[in-house]
């Protein structure tokens, strides 16, 4: 059974990735800005306009194309170094399932913002 669930949890697609993003928004109030130092909210609030922008994407409800996906995706890239995502020594342990599986979502959603 076990074995099962990491199967499934590996298996990432665009309805998956889509949310996964929007859990990650509103978890971590990205669009709150008494929820962030008044100095980070502009980078968070960036953030969350390149997850809603691909969420878009990833449902095919999104005309955007070109230059716009390609700062999307790297919105989303500085976001995970920024916040230490590929790092999980950097997360509570209880987080860290969660955390594993949106950065598969954003490595997945980058992939396609690329494309």
């Amino acid at each position: 059974m076990i074995r099962m669930e990491n199967k499934d949890m590996s298996q990432m697609d665009a309805k998956r990735a889509a949310q996964l993003l929007e859990k990650w928004i509103s978890v971590y109030d990205m669009d709150d800005a008494k929820a962030w130092e008044k100095d980070e909210f502009p980078f968070i609030k960036d953030t969350s306009k390149a997850m809603k922008l691909s969420i878009q994407m990833l449902r095919g409800k999104s005309a955007v194309k070109g230059a716009q996906l390609h700062a999307a995706a790297a919105q989303l890239l500085e976001y995970v170094d920024e916040y230490g995502m590929d790092s999980p020594s950097e997360w509570e342990q209880e987080n860290i399932p969660f955390v594993k599986e949106v950065l598969e979502a954003v490595n997945f959603t980058v992939a396609l913002l690329k494309k």
